[in-house]
């Protein structure tokens, strides 16, 4: 797929040119590129590396079809609701067979990263009920707390947003309602688990003065902080992946986009983050100009990002494609409303 993600996006250049996020993800990716060079094991790197540019190329890809018509955003819709049942059934198995290996992630990630596309076609809460329900439930279970925070917050401002485009007393009190089965079925789920309950959110592991809190990130951080600062190499970093290779004998990354960007690429790295953040504010004030029903979706998108960023990162993995992959489409329907509307002052005319 990565190999016909090249092909297709050098084949339709002028094209992928036209989405906005295009020139961004270009230099994201030659810059991480380069610094392959400066990694211990250069094909380890270069796998990783593999990840981030599949999700680059891919988002391409996707703004292409779109706008030829070959896989529109309905055809994606579809895509995406069977992936968020995928998910709830991989979830399922996990908890009550046990049958997965326990370090692995589940789909609490993966199903946040689905969320803002489901909550786009939800139309302010009133469809896609169904898809919500199991996309919380698969957060929920799993006792993820990064993913519970992300969901809960995407939530709360998309909501707000909805309010302030269009306020109506049954739109507010259906948003309290939906809140309210969030936070009911979530107690009962703790309830029924509270084994895990007592391990992942005792009082110790939301101690910032204890260094093993957050299961060790707090400690992490500040390590990764402290390498970084106290080093020679604030401006580039002290090479890629060497987060990992900070504790000689383990192999253990930062958890964050923020501070392994830091620790591995200096004050570069951290550039790069910030010029993305910059990129979807600035795209916010200009989808909202054309849609500004929906504009609370990129607001949401945003915080999602900002979070996963810190306490966790999701550049590393491809399942970011899916996160990020609302941004062409939703780029290629403000260009659909401007022809439409050249349509419009043409007939006039």
């Amino acid at each position: 797929m990565l190999v016909l993600f090249f092909i297709e996006t050098f084949k339709h250049i002028k094209i992928a040119r036209k989405f906005k996020f295009f020139n961004y993800f270009f230099w994201f990716n030659v810059i991480l590129f380069f610094y392959l060079f400066t990694d211990r094991d250069f094909f380890e790197g270069l796998w990783i590396y593999f990840k981030i540019l599949f999700w680059g190329l891919g988002l391409n890809v996707l703004f292409i079809y779109q706008y030829l018509g070959f896989f529109t955003l309905n055809d994606y819709h579809q895509v995406v609701k069977r992936v968020v049942i995928a998910a709830f059934l991989m979830t399922i198995l996990f908890v009550f067979t046990g049958f997965i290996d326990e370090e692995y992630n589940i789909a609490a990630y993966l199903a946040l990263y689905l969320y803002p596309t489901i909550l786009l076609f939800s139309d302010n809460y009133r469809k896609n009920i169904l898809y919500m329900a199991l996309i919380a439930f698969t957060i929920v279970i799993t006792f993820k707390r990064g993913a519970l925070l992300g969901f809960g917050l995407v939530n709360i401002v998309y909501f707000l947003g909805v309010l302030r485009n269009q306020f109506t007393f049954k739109l507010l009190m259906k948003g309290v309602f939906i809140v309210a089965f969030f936070v009911f079925a979530g107690i009962y789920v703790f309830e029924t688990r509270e084994n895990a309950l007592d391990e992942r959110f005792s009082e110790e592991q939301f101690d910032p003065n204890n260094k093993r809190a957050g299961s060790g990130r707090v400690g992490a951080y500040t390590g990764l902080f402290e390498g970084w600062y106290n080093s020679d190499s604030q401006i580039f970093g002290l090479g890629n992946q060497e987060d990992s290779r900070r504790v000689v004998g383990r192999r253990t990354h930062a958890h964050s986009d923020i501070f392994g960007f830091l620790y591995n690429y200096g004050l570069v790295g951290i550039t790069l983050i910030l010029l993305l953040y910059i990129k979807i504010i600035k795209f916010y004030f200009y989808y909202r100009k054309y849609d500004k029903e929906n504009s609370a979706i990129i607001i949401s998108l945003f915080f999602i990002l900002v979070l996963v960023n810190f306490y966790s990162g999701l550049f590393r993995t491809t399942n970011v494609v899916y996160f990020f992959s609302i941004l062409p489409y939703l780029q290629l329907k403000v260009l659909y409303k401007q022809k439409q509307q050249q349509v419009m002052a043409w007939q006039k005319k």
